[in-house]
């Protein structure tokens, strides 16, 4: 009997433990974008939506769905609200995400908090100046104690990423300059009938004194969806120079899994120190954009400090540990 025991406890010990309660996927939208360190103890967690603002939070980073608050419905037309972000400066929170007005083209706007509570009440401000382009995405880039405001434009036969300074939070200034644009197969959508070329969603990830931007490759509709990763190799983060590509996408689907098109990657560090990557993917190989859902899984670094987010796990029961 003590050599089955002991049997059982070894067998245990090599399962992966499971977080306790919670199940990807975590909420049945796309995009996700989660606050990096909790506020107040909770994690805010935005999704697109299409019709309004809402903040999802949570005590963990795997519960971060449990309770949702929306801080913003439109009344003047505004429609396909897309990629909400939020970030703290000076004390305010501030919410850029895509939208578009009737007979224009989609643009980035924003949301300042009325107070330092981030699921507190929210002003709109408008669209910011982005040299009149149709633009999506929008995140930020925090170095060397500067923001820069990180988007997408999709006027040229191409989803690109582009990078301009932040003065303040609704005030670009200087030149932008194109970081990133599909180049590759897989951020081409090769092999599938969905095949626009985009490089989107970018998210800044830090790590032991380096800087990456992580983002999405391939249409969004694409079974072959994937995040891509930027390296910042030092200097002027302006100069598209300065960041090197990897040649193949770092996160990409798992059919044995039962997981397509993982993309829109964000990260957050849980209570316990460890790494979380949070991205939508849907569980078919269909080539559209329907069934998207956000899924919550840990990650490690490699020993060259880039991040190795291993392959999309199975839906299910989300593992304390990779």
């Amino acid at each position: 009997m003590r050599r089955w025991l002991t049997f059982v406890a070894l067998l245990l010990l090599a399962v992966p433990a499971m977080a306790q309660g919670a199940a990807n996927p975590i909420l049945n939208h796309a995009d996700p974008f989660i606050t990096l360190h909790p506020e107040a103890g909770r994690y805010l967690l935005l999704a697109t939506s299409g019709s309004n603002v809402t903040i999802w939070s949570g005590p963990t980073v795997e519960t971060a769905a449990t309770n949702a608050k929306t801080v913003f419905t439109p009344t003047d037309g505004l429609r396909e609200l897309w990629s909400p972000t939020l970030w703290q400066v000076d004390g305010r929170s501030w919410i850029y995400f895509t939208a578009r007005m009737p007979g224009k083209e989609h643009a980035v706007y924003v949301l300042e908090s009325n107070t330092g509570d981030a699921l507190g009440s929210y002003t709109f401000k408008g669209a910011l100046d982005l040299h009149g382009r149709a633009s999506i995405d929008p995140s930020v880039l925090a170095m060397g104690g500067m923001h820069y405001l990180m988007y997408v434009t999709v006027d040229s036969g191409a989803n690109e990423i582009r990078m301009v300074r932040l003065a303040a939070p609704m005030q670009p200034v200087g030149t932008d300059a194109l970081i990133a644009k599909p180049e590759y197969p897989w951020e081409k959508g090769a092999g599938t009938t969905r095949n626009y070329p985009v490089d989107e969603g970018p998210t800044a990830l830090y790590h032991a004194g380096k800087t990456f931007i992580v983002f999405s490759g391939s249409d969004t509709a694409s079974p072959r969806y994937c995040l891509g990763l930027l390296t910042f190799k030092g200097g002027d983060p302006l100069q598209p120079a300065n960041w090197a590509k990897s040649p193949e996408p770092v996160f990409s689907a798992s059919p044995e899994h039962g997981i397509w098109g993982p993309g829109r990657g964000t990260f957050a560090e849980g209570k316990d120190g460890t790494n979380w990557l949070l991205y939508a993917a849907k569980s078919t190989d269909a080539p559209d954009a329907q069934n998207r859902a956000i899924r919550a899984q840990r990650f490690t670094w490699k020993p060259d400090d880039t991040p190795d987010f291993g392959v999309p796990a199975k839906d299910g029961p989300i593992a304390e540990r990779p």
